[in-house]
């Protein structure tokens, strides 16, 4: 069976490999199991990744990021065997009180199951206790360069080369709704300052700047209200408009 990776992770791992280290050296920088690395590397070699080639394409990468996606062993079994008695409570907090997993994993229960999140979502997941997702809701047609989207994802943890320590790495995604061109800006806090730098840098990426911007909630803007966002259009004031 296969520890479940990160998607960042498997991408680190190759790009490592393929720039000379050790299976042992990759496991320290990372914080994985040296027999992790090593089953990993094997199925690339599997799909056809070497070395000295050609660095792993988008398909080949998904799929090494899945093979901790399958079927829990027994030791994942046991510990989701552990929530059972809590099921009730668990569906409970999803359903009635709308609770997101991360918030449950923090609950008292927590400290008296010790289980992980990875292993309470597996356990919601094949029990089906949580609600089923809403359908998504398109948005209207707008004119080019009208709106952005911004949103943020959770790219996976990442070992400092020098001192070891694991950090969440986080995406700043923007989005023209018009075309859908795509914008990714991978930073480590969610603050005002990281975020400007992002969209700076989207708008020179998009040679323009959109009227709007459609943004969820997120600390940054949310603590300095909307119009903090306000010095990104400020300090790009020179940047074309018109984005497609």
């Amino acid at each position: 069976m296969y520890r479940e990776v990160g998607l960042m992770q498997v991408v680190e791992i190759l790009r490592r490999w393929q720039a000379g280290e050790s299976a042992r050296t990759i496991a320290q920088a990372t914080g994985l199991a040296r027999n992790t690395v090593g089953k990993y590397l094997a199925e690339a070699r599997r799909f056809g990744v070497s070395p000295q080639g050609a660095p792993a394409d988008n398909a080949q990468i998904l799929t090494l990021s899945r093979l901790g996606q399958t079927v829990p062993n027994k030791r994942v079994g046991l510990r989701m065997a552990l929530l059972e008695p809590h099921r009730e409570q668990i569906t409970r907090w999803l359903r009635d009180e709308r609770l997101q997993l991360t918030r449950i994993a923090e609950l008292p229960h927590g400290r008296e199951v010790p289980v992980t999140y990875t292993t309470l979502r597996r356990y919601v997941r094949a029990n089906g206790l949580a609600n089923a997702s809403r359908d998504t809701v398109r948005m209207a047609d707008t004119a080019p360069g009208e709106v952005a989207e911004l949103d943020f994802g959770r790219l996976g943890p990442l070992a400092d080369a020098t001192t070891g320590k694991r950090q969440i790495v986080w995406a700043l995604n923007v989005v023209l709704v018009h075309s859908r061109h795509q914008f990714v800006w991978p930073l480590l806090h969610q603050t005002l300052e990281e975020v400007i730098a992002g969209l700076e840098s989207a708008w020179r990426f998009f040679a323009g700047i959109p009227r709007r911007l459609v943004f969820d909630n997120f600390p940054a803007a949310v603590a300095g209200a909307v119009t903090a966002l306000g010095s990104c259009w400020r300090s790009c004031s020179g940047a074309s408009r018109g984005c497609v």
